[in-house]
């Protein structure tokens, strides 16, 4: 175990599938980007290594990328792969390599050629992946104190440092997240032969879940310390409701599970210098709020409506984000004048097509715009009052956090993340609205409550967005609840 003085820097190796700017389909990218990040400018020597998918070398090579002279050879079921490592300098004490392998990353999809199809084998991709991180530091001739592995893409990392691969990284401890637990990496029992682990593993103690190998269950079973996004969110794992099937395997790890709220970029999303806004505007001087919120409705084709807010949502558009409840809920408050509707984001075809319906009925009052426009997402979330995310569960989210500091209320339910950045002014210092059942009634009602506080109860409303911006969510704080988290496993007690 190594000895780190406490004043002393630590060697982070962070393994993720996905790293914002290089290549993203979630929040896991922007966590992989942003807290590697923070941990370097307090001073740690922080590496990420992530897959060198087609499209993450492309937008390195825009970057400045460089390739070391020998690749590694990583063995799996028998077949031998070759690995570059390629290398960006993001910042001091901040590099990320990405571990090229053409044959099994060097594709137009991730994970697979659609969304919503996996490519057959994603087994082995991740098992080379994880197999060349471990072995990363030794080419490298750098050993970290810790390895920080994310989702079961990253899962048999702890495992193989647990069981000593290859005699690699001896003294080296392991941290793992759960960023979602319903995306667990389950494979048929043989892809066991592909993790280089022994098969007596392959039990319910262990690699086993139901019949099949699960890459999630590994990382948990195996790591020193596991962490998932937020505080409330470590205790709905817990539950079957939240827990996809692995609540008895969180109860039994619940020793070593900590919940570490994420944080977001607040250079990224500053309303006083954000160069997408049509005005800037701070707690201090709400005035340009007024008039990001004038350009909005012209931009996006709404008629002037002063007393009516303005009301959005940036989201997947799924039943999992409450799309359906906004959806069956907003026509009475459009109708009464009190509300317009924003939305953007892309998601399930049902619920894109009712989208298309309320806002056919309601032109000039609903503006709907389908997949992801960065530019965009800043006008929509710092013009507008309300922001909606009424998801049935979310481990984190990062958006209602981006509302709050762009002075938009958030309306949220309470559940995992959301729970622990939203407080609902009902308290008297709150920074948003909250609710609990998932049903039309209580969304209603919370949203006829944020409406008649809008409207009638300006000097309320004011304070509001105040205390809202006010909050401390920046990842400089998270980093350093994940740096005393590393000391504590390094550190004898």
């Amino acid at each position: 175990m190594p000895v780190t003085p406490a004043a002393s820097p630590l060697k982070i190796l962070h393994v993720a599938s996905e790293m914002a700017p290089f290549i993203k389909t979630g929040g896991l990218a922007d966590v992989a980007g942003a807290l590697p990040a923070a941990l370097a400018r307090m001073g740690h020597d922080v590496k990420v290594a992530i897959p060198g998918y087609r499209k993450a070398l492309a937008a390195a090579g825009k970057r400045g990328i460089t390739w070391a002279a020998v690749p590694m050879t990583i063995e799996v079921g028998g077949i031998d792969h070759q690995v570059g490592i390629g290398t960006v300098v993001m910042a001091p004490g901040f590099t990320v390599h990405l571990l090229a392998c053409n044959e099994l990353f060097d594709r137009d999809g991730i994970y697979g050629p659609s969304p919503s199809q996996d490519y057959d084998d994603n087994a082995r991709r991740f098992a080379v992946f994880c197999k060349a991180a471990l072995a990363l530091p030794g080419a490298l001739g750098w050993a970290p104190h810790v390895v920080h592995g994310h989702d079961w893409q990253a899962g048999l990392v702890p495992a193989l440092l647990e069981r000593g691969y290859g005699n690699v990284l001896p003294a080296t401890r392991s941290v793992f997240s759960i960023h979602n637990i319903a995306y667990q990496g389950q494979f048929w029992h043989w892809d066991m032969k592909l993790t280089g682990l022994d098969w007596s593993l392959f039990n319910p103690l262990f690699c086993e879940h139901y019949g099949k190998l699960n890459l999630l269950k590994t990382g948990i079973v195996f790591a020193d310390r596991v962490t998932t996004v937020s505080r409330t969110y470590a205790g709905e794992i817990q539950q079957g409701e939240f827990a996809f099937g692995l609540e008895s395997v969180i109860k039994g790890t619940a020793y070593k599970l900590s919940g570490i709220t994420n944080g977001i970029d607040t250079q990224e999303w500053d309303p006083a210098k954000d160069p997408h806004l049509a005005k800037a505007f701070s707690a201090e001087d709400l005035s340009g709020k007024a008039a990001c919120a004038a350009a909005l409705r012209k931009d996006c084709g709404l008629v002037n409506a002063p007393g009516a807010a303005l009301v959005s949502v940036v989201s997947r558009l799924v039943e999992q984000k409450g799309i359906d409840l906004i959806i069956d809920a907003v026509t009475p408050y459009i109708l009464a004048g009190r509300m317009q509707l924003i939305v953007l984001g892309t998601g399930d075809y049902h619920l894109e097509q009712r989208l298309n319906q309320l806002q056919a009925r309601h032109p000039g009052w609903v503006y709907v715009w389908y997949g992801y426009n960065e530019p965009l997402a800043h006008q929509v979330i710092g013009g507008s009052d309300i922001f909606l995310m009424p998801s049935r569960t979310e481990p984190c989210g990062l958006t209602q956090m981006y509302a709050m500091r762009y002075g938009t209320l958030p309306i949220v339910r309470f559940t995992g993340g959301l729970a622990d950045t939203v407080k609902d002014v009902a308290t008297g210092n709150g920074t948003g609205f909250t609710f609990g059942p998932v049903d039309l009634g209580h969304f209603s009602s919370v949203l006829d409550r944020a409406l008649g506080l809008y409207a009638h109860f300006p000097g309320e409303w004011r304070d509001a967005q105040v205390q809202a911006m006010g909050q401390d969510n920046s990842w400089d704080r998270v980093a350093a609840e994940y740096a005393g988290l590393y000391r504590r496993i390094c550190i004898p007690a």
